[in-house]
């Protein structure tokens, strides 16, 4: 299910992800096949995506617990809003 409000990204992994889990059926037309052979190429990139935002984000949350500077939080704000921008676009 997707949900428009969330971008072309989450939408792309989601694809990426189905075209990796599922089988490709008999019956599909070739343009179907090769676009979910695409799709089923772009899986690594796509997981050490996923893997490096949720890295930067936990490591902004970190800061944003751990530290009293004033500027190590605006910079952590700021890489929350790129990561989040990055999905949402």
């Amino acid at each position: 299910m997707h949900i428009e409000i969330f971008g072309h990204q989450l939408k792309f992994v989601q694809d990426v992800i189905n075209a990796k889990r599922q089988p490709l059926d008999a019956g599909i037309d070739e343009n179907e096949a090769q676009l979910r052979a695409q799709l089923a190429q772009q899986y690594s990139r796509t997981i050490m995506q996923i893997v490096t935002s949720v890295s930067i984000l936990a490591f902004c949350f970190w800061i944003l617990i751990h530290s009293v500077n004033d500027q190590m939080h605006k910079a952590a704000f700021g890489l929350i809003g790129t990561v989040v921008g990055y999905w949402l676009r």
